[in-house]
């Protein structure tokens, strides 16, 4: 291995140099300006800082070529104007005390300063009051024109070729699409903790987000995330150890496997913070499902001495005095919130309004023998749905024993999972050898369990897990052989997605098509959905293609392909199969005992969850006291 070389030093000079102004400006701007969005947030923020009521952003070449700001906020004087330019001069701040209990945004003085070391930055502005407004040109940090304009009272900030002069972040940026959807998302999360400001964002002339001020939180809140599919959020505030929580929480049901429509505030900055995220997630406590994410919005304020908000360059990051006691009131407030939430009173099931096209006839060799279920007489009729449901969705969920459970657990089968006769992993005889197929069938716990009797063993198996096992063996196996069947829609869904899911759906149609969907983009925010795959048919497909469109649009996924792919598989059988909740018929839970035996890694589901609790007689009877 070829040894490290340090470069030559010039004996005869000092080692220690002071770096040329404009390279440490560029060192600067390294740590705050990372992409569009973070001159889009630092822009937006100090038009907050300056009184703004309405700020208009535009958007060109997801930011590379065009980025401008425009707030009808307080407006610098010309010599303020060049001050604002010099690194870290502020009006925010006269002395150190002064950063506790901060109550603006732009207190460090880097943010213009650092944008104009890598693009070429016009600053209009007119204060109130003035009779002319003033302009600025500045390009790599050198001032360039000035001079008096008319204008609007208030500040405009136009940011050009972003990064023209270090190629080397120019090289980081992603595609014009994804820039795009990040400055979407900078501009949604100060939206979302500041309803008293009119904002409007147009992305290549296109207006993507136009959110006019609203009464309070609550009604900001609700506006804003109705676009990530937010049906009723429930209200939770408290106050605990003087830390005040409020949080917007949507049902369990439209959680996510990205945090990335889960919103955190802290004193109405949006943060990334991890515990506070894990208290989030406690405070709903078992309804919520591990490695997912509510769909929610958290606001916190703290006292003014027991925060640090100056942790972090872009400060996305902030430090808790007494951390635990916060935590603590966040998951306090949520739970209680969560345990009179108006889902748990609700029906746990919903009517589905997918209208599909009957499904074609089947041939007669295509039974449900030849893929892993005992044989039985077909009838006519078309199957049921998978996950049965009433036509007014209340009540539990009975699956008719009389249908055959061969309807009811039809994903391992091949109409459902669209393999072929030949494509099952192992012939019904094998499988009736098998554990599970071995176990004596005694009944169903709490709708959720199947409690089943061994020779000296207890069996307690999840339904839901044990499903969705045969569900992905089944759809990977056919996504291999490209046989995922699909089932025409009678009337096209459209699907409305938020900036980045739709940035992530126009760019994966192709795969979505290979997973059995047919969808095409409509319009600048819309997904028209023409056919799902069959195993889906009786689904609501909204709630699942957003759930992979997240997965797709996840930053920082380094996975290969086919684990991706993977997770997608994992996610449509998870929306495909039965529920706790469900109530099975004995047929139908003994074609699901024999159906596991027909997979592999039978013991956990996809997401990692165990298929089945074992508990010897011996354990049992010291429990009783009878050893």
């Amino acid at each position: 291995m070829r040894a490290f070389m340090a470069p030559p030093v010039d004996e005869t000079g000092p080692r220690v140099r002071v770096l040329p102004p404009e390279l440490a400006d560029q060192i600067a701007a390294g740590e705050v300006v990372e992409r569009a969005a973070s001159v889009v947030k630092e822009l937006v923020e100090n038009a907050l800082d300056a009184g703004a009521r309405r700020v208009d952003v535009e958007v060109e070449g997801g930011g590379r070529r065009l980025i401008r700001v425009v707030d009808d906020g307080g407006g610098m004087t010309p010599q303020d104007a060049r001050l604002a330019l010099r690194r870290h001069a502020t009006s925010k701040i006269a002395r150190a005390e002064d950063l506790w209990g901060l109550g603006t945004f732009g207190f460090r003085g880097e943010a213009l300063p650092s944008i104009a070391a890598v693009s070429r930055l016009t600053i209009a502005t007119r204060p109130r009051g003035a009779e002319a407004g003033f302009r600025l040109v500045v390009e790599a940090g050198q001032e360039t024109d000035a001079r008096d304009v008319g204008i609007a009272e208030g500040t405009q900030v136009e940011v050009r070729d972003l990064f023209f002069n270090t190629p080397a972040r120019q090289k980081f940026q992603k595609a014009e699409s994804t820039e795009a959807a990040n400055v979407s998302e900078a501009v949604l999360r100060l939206a979302l903790a500041h309803p008293e400001l009119h904002v409007k964002l147009r992305l290549n002339g296109r207006v993507a987000l136009d959110l006019p001020a609203h009464r309070d939180l609550g009604e900001r809140v609700r506006a804003g995330l109705a676009r990530r599919g937010a049906g009723v959020l429930h209200e939770a505030a408290g106050d605990e150890g003087g830390n005040r929580v409020r949080a917007f929480l949507a049902a369990p049901e439209e959680a996510a496997t990205t945090a990335r429509s889960t919103f955190l505030f802290v004193g109405r900055r949006f943060v990334r913070d991890r515990s506070l995220l894990h208290a989030l997630a406690m405070g709903y406590g078992e309804l919520l499902e591990k490695g997912r994410y509510p769909l929610a919005a958290l606001f916190v304020d703290v006292p003014g001495p027991d925060l640090d908000i100056n942790v972090h360059p872009q400060k996305l990051e902030v430090r808790f005095a007494r951390a635990q006691e916060v935590y603590a009131a966040v998951r306090h407030v949520v739970g209680a919130a969560v345990a009179r939430a108006p889902w748990l009173q609700e029906p746990r099931g919903r009517p589905v309004r997918v209208y599909t096209l009957p499904p074609a006839p089947r041939a007669i060799d295509e039974s449900p023998s030849s893929v892993g279920f005992p044989a039985r007489s077909w009838s006519s009729q078309s199957p049921l749905p998978l996950r049965a449901r009433d036509s007014q969705g209340a009540g539990a969920k009975v699956l008719d024993p009389a249908a055959g459970y061969e309807s009811a657990l039809a994903a391992p089968s091949e109409s459902h999972a669209g393999v072929g006769t030949g494509d099952a992993p192992q012939s019904m005889a094998a499988a009736a050898g098998g554990f599970f197929a071995s176990l004596r069938y005694v009944g169903q716990f709490h709708a959720t369990y199947l409690v089943c009797e061994a020779d000296d063993e207890l069996v307690l198996i999840d339904q839901h897990a044990a499903h969705e096992r045969i569900a992905f063996q089944r759809l990977r196996a056919a996504h291999v052989r490209q046989g995922i069947r699909r089932q025409r829609l009678l009337f096209p869904v459209p699907v409305e997605l938020d900036e980045d899911a739709h940035a992530a759906a126009t760019a994966g149609l192709s795969l979505l098509a290979g997973l059995g969907f047919d969808a095409e983009v409509f319009g600048a925010t819309t997904l028209l959905l023409r056919a799902v795959p069959e195993i889906l048919r009786d689904a609501d497909p909204k709630p699942l293609l957003r759930d992979m469109l997240d997965q797709m649009a996840g930053e920082g996924r380094c996975e290969p392909a086919a684990e991706r792919v993977d997770h997608v598989l994992a996610t449509m059988a998870c929306h495909s199969v039965v529920r706790a909740g469900d109530v099975l018929g004995r047929e139908q839970a003994i074609g699901l005992l024999a159906g596991l035996d027909a997979v592999d890694l039978r013991s956990h589901c996809p997401h990692g969850r165990p298929v089945l609790l074992r508990m010897s007689l011996a354990e049992i009877e010291r429990r009783f006291g009878r050893t």
